[in-house]
């Protein structure tokens, strides 16, 4: 089937929303396959299913004569209502050896995928993949981005370049992605300007930038009642940013530079000195505990504000971090959220944290002090991007592995307490009050009052190379 113009095609794919796989499925495709054991099934039943299509490899775009690339991806709500994309959107390979040659213009990833059809689907764990809702579909055009996306573009290419192949990781950019993209974790191929082997990667939108054009494809007057088996296109999703006018809104590459933009007057002088500044008060005996805290919130603005801010922050997993150090040294280690069992449902290679440390950027704004030194008297020093590479994911993958193994054998002795193995990055460790007996108490309730935390060793290596 072939269309001769984006309104024909448009037009055609008008007719998938609301239908499930199960009833494109000509080809009994997913009779035949398991879709978690096979990458790319659900698009392989649009493409021969609703648009006739054989299977191919090829490398151009789908609807070649048109320059568009056809992408099959799925959403999920989340507790609080809203929704966000399932995970990454992956584009094409990465080939180091050609990539150093070319610009963005004539980078064969634009030239596959500068224009791309999105067919979004709800996901719902409890249904089978055949009983998955199509409910709409989008023309996406990368040059909405073109700003972002050259720049991280410029940012791989660099470290090709500099014989970092091997180095890349998806929280070094913003929108684009270098995703590790291999049939096994041991898979390894060359680069140009080095002899160390590095994984395949491809390029990729990042789960986080598919969030923020998600929540903007969907129309005020759809609704969805995700209880229902039959979609009724009516939707009625919670849209976390929807009062963010992002055409007014500041550009800036990376969500570093904004932050660094922000803080920038006020380097070198104390905790209290900058609270003080900025309003007015002035303590001497109880200084508050979240003193830095405070004053983030001030300069940068608290997290339900920031999609005011700059459009980087509705469309990056980025993480807004204080730390005390003592030159390149952390004094503390650094926490995330609060362990929930339901998290370790899945392998560590579909796992919510396995994304989650792949893309996030963790802006971390140092303070600089020695272990004497009192809240409210270090100093502003500066901030620094903190990322994982495959040697970090390799190791917290380990420590998931231990949490997962916790929780299927009901053994609390299994939990990765700090020192369990070699080389450990990423430990569990309690994140209530003391007396809680968070270790013995973990398998208790779903939501645990341990969390994962960074070793200082980890951070003083991040903080030295950044």
């Amino acid at each position: 089937m072939k269309f001769k113009t984006e309104k024909e095609l448009l037009k055609y794919t008008s007719k998938i929303d609301g239908k499930t796989f199960d009833e494109i499925d000509s080809k009994n495709l997913l009779k035949n396959t398991n879709p978690k054991r096979q990458k790319g099934i659900l698009g392989q039943v649009v493409e021969t299913g609703f648009y006739n299509y054989d299977l191919n490899n090829k490398s151009n775009a789908d609807f070649e004569n048109l320059g568009i690339e056809l992408k099959v991806t799925g959403y999920k709500q989340n507790k609080n209502g809203s929704i966000s994309a399932k995970e990454r959107l992956v584009l094409s390979k990465i080939d180091f050896n050609k990539i150093i040659n070319e610009t963005y213009e004539s980078s064969h990833l634009l030239e596959k995928c500068k224009k791309m059809l999105i067919i979004w689907y709800l996901y719902e764990p409890k249904k089978e993949a055949k009983d998955y809702v199509i409910t709409h579909h989008q023309l996406y055009d990368m040059n909405n981005d073109e700003y972002i996306f050259k720049s991280d573009f410029e940012l791989i290419k660099e470290k090709v370049l500099n014989g970092k192949a091997h180095e890349l990781s998806e929280g070094d950019t913003s929108y684009l992605g270098a995703c590790t993209k291999a049939a096994t974790s041991k898979d390894r191929t060359s680069q140009p300007f080095s002899d160390i082997p590095s994984k395949p990667r491809a390029y990729s939108l990042k789960n986080s930038y598919m969030t923020g054009i998600l929540r903007n494809s969907i129309k005020p007057e759809i609704t969805l009642d995700i209880k229902e088996s039959k979609v009724n296109l009516n939707y009625d999703f919670k849209i976390d940013d929807s009062h963010c006018d992002l055409e007014k809104i500041p550009r800036f590459k990376t969500i570093e530079k904004y932050i660094t933009s922000k803080i920038k007057p006020y380097l070198g002088k104390t905790q209290l000195e900058i609270l003080k500044e900025l309003t007015g008060k002035t303590y001497t005996e109880k200084i508050p505990k979240h003193i830095n805290k405070m004053i983030s919130d001030i300069l940068i603005g608290k997290d339900n504000e920031l999609c005011e801010k700059d459009e980087l922050f509705t469309k990056t997993n980025y993480i807004i971090k204080n730390l005390p150090v003592n030159g390149e040294k952390a004094l503390e280690r650094m926490s995330f959220k609060t362990l929930e069992l339901n998290d370790f449902n899945d392998d560590w290679e579909d796992s919510y944290w396995k994304n989650y440390f792949e893309e996030v950027t963790l802006i971390t704004i140092c303070y600089e002090g020695n272990s004497r030194s009192k809240n409210g008297y270090r100093t502003l020093k500066e901030v620094k991007k903190i990322t994982f590479n495959d040697d970090d994911l390799d190791s917290f993958e380990k420590t998931y592995n231990l949490v997962k193994k916790t929780i299927d054998t009901q053994n609390t002795e299994l939990l990765p307490k700090p020192k369990s193995f070699d080389n450990q990055k990423l430990v569990v460790a309690p994140k209530g009050v003391k007396g809680d007996d968070a270790y013995n108490n973990f398998l208790k309730q779903n939501k645990t009052k341990v969390a994962f935390m960074l070793t200082k060793e980890l951070l003083n290596e991040k903080l030295k190379n950044q």
